[in-house]
């Protein structure tokens, strides 16, 4: 399956006043990898690692984390 190198999963908003520091906490759902496949007829997700990153900006990335997903998937 050909996939983007990259792609927007989620996002949080945060407030924060000048030269203050201030935590985001953000999910993923388990449905952002996921991708129709034509031969199960069903919307599926590829196993394997999965790199995370977060940050303030795709150019600045704060965070990274690895997940791995098994094959699944999903009918009706």
């Amino acid at each position: 399956m050909a996939r983007p190198v990259r792609w927007f999963a989620g996002y949080a908003a945060v407030r924060a006043e000048a030269v203050r520091a201030v935590t985001a906490a953000g999910e993923v759902p388990v449905r952002a990898p996921r991708h129709w496949s034509e031969e199960e007829r069903a919307w599926s997700t590829e196993p394997g690692p999965y790199r995370l990153v977060a940050g303030r900006s795709a150019g600045d990335p704060r965070w990274e984390g690895t997940v791995t997903a098994e094959r699944r998937a999903v009918t009706g």
